[in-house]
């Protein structure tokens, strides 16, 4: 069987919105171990508005290229695993991220603690000379009718809203700004906040604060965690999840992803008051835009921050994604 390629199933939608404009100049082209991945850019406000206002879980194609035009990617994957046994497991844990992040029965901040348990034991397995049980345990994970055992783990964890806020904030104005956009979406969070820039944080009125993350949550609970789910599953394509790095484990590129989860949970908690959820998709493009920006070395840059903080533990992660 050839090569596969992936693409999103949504760009079927937006043909008339991108004709014509060749597929570089909004996706994403990825060849990863498994496959070359189209990843549409965020950063289009056409395709940002389709992500939002998405219900349905996004789905994917896949084709096969010829068998004669397969094997160059084949090698190269083969070279790739044997230069870096954890890219074996790539497609696996693709699945466990998307079979999580997707499971709607489930509150989306919770759908993370569920990533952390099961990340942090395959990166256990790995590291224990285990990786064989990798496929067998993703399989059951993915597979579980219910999650209460693993949710059990957690129940000690209590959110601290400032500690989430301030990372939140750190990255998203560590980001490059790209544009007017993006500088907009900063000054009407911090206006939101009721503070004039970054350097006034400690201004924060926390109970006003609190109250807007309590909205968030409420939202979290309806429809409109699909905008923030769909862009987690952009993110995941986009940023080659979870091997991107191969100087990272599985568990760094987990913590990468909770970083940018709670920027966008900030983002939209700070943002959005006042606005309807098309507005999202306006912040959305601004702010991947700037992620694009800054430059490639982001998601290294974020984890070593994070562990160089002394909070990049099990226990922080969760801390982070329920506050």
């Amino acid at each position: 069987m050839g090569f596969p390629i992936v693409t999103p199933a949504i760009l079927n939608n937006l043909k008339e919105q991108l004709f014509p404009l060749n597929p570089d100049n909004f996706c994403d082209i990825a060849v990863t171990v498994s496959a070359v991945e189209y990843t549409p850019k965020l950063s289009n406000i056409d395709i940002a508005k389709a992500y939002i206002s998405e219900k349905d879980i996004l789905a994917f194609n896949m084709v096969n290229l010829p068998d004669d035009q397969s094997e160059e990617f084949v090698q190269k994957s083969a070279e790739i695993i044997r230069t870096y046994p954890a890219a074996n497991y790539y497609w696996q844990l693709r699945t466990l991220f998307m079979s999580v992040i997707q499971d709607r029965r489930i509150n989306l901040e919770k759908r993370f603690l569920l990533l952390n348990y099961a990340v942090k034991t395959v990166q256990g397995m790995f590291d224990n000379g285990q990786a064989d049980r990798i496929p067998q345990f993703i399989d059951q994970f993915t597979s579980k009718e219910d999650y209460t055992p693993v949710l059990e783990f957690f129940k000690q964890v209590r959110p601290n809203p400032g500690y989430s806020l301030a990372d939140g904030i750190s990255l998203i104005k560590f980001l490059k700004k790209p544009n007017a956009a993006y500088k907009d979406v900063l000054n009407t969070i911090y206006k939101n906040l009721g503070i004039s820039g970054p350097e006034s944080l400690k201004l924060i009125d926390m109970q006003k604060y609190i109250s807007m993350r309590k909205a968030h949550s409420e939202d979290m609970n309806t429809e409109k965690s699909f905008a923030i789910e769909n862009v987690l599953v952009n993110y995941i394509w986009a940023n080659s999840l979870p091997f991107n790095n191969p100087s990272l484990t599985y568990w760094d590129h987990f913590v990468f992803f909770c970083s940018l989860y709670n920027a966008i949970k900030i983002l939209y908690t700070c943002y959005m008051p006042g606005k309807e959820e098309e507005e999202f998709a306006k912040a959305i493009s601004a702010f991947d835009a700037a992620v694009r920006a800054t430059n490639d070395n982001l998601i290294y840059k974020v984890v070593m921050a994070v562990k160089n903080s002394g909070q990049s533990n099990n226990g922080d992660m969760a801390m982070l994604t329920l506050s």
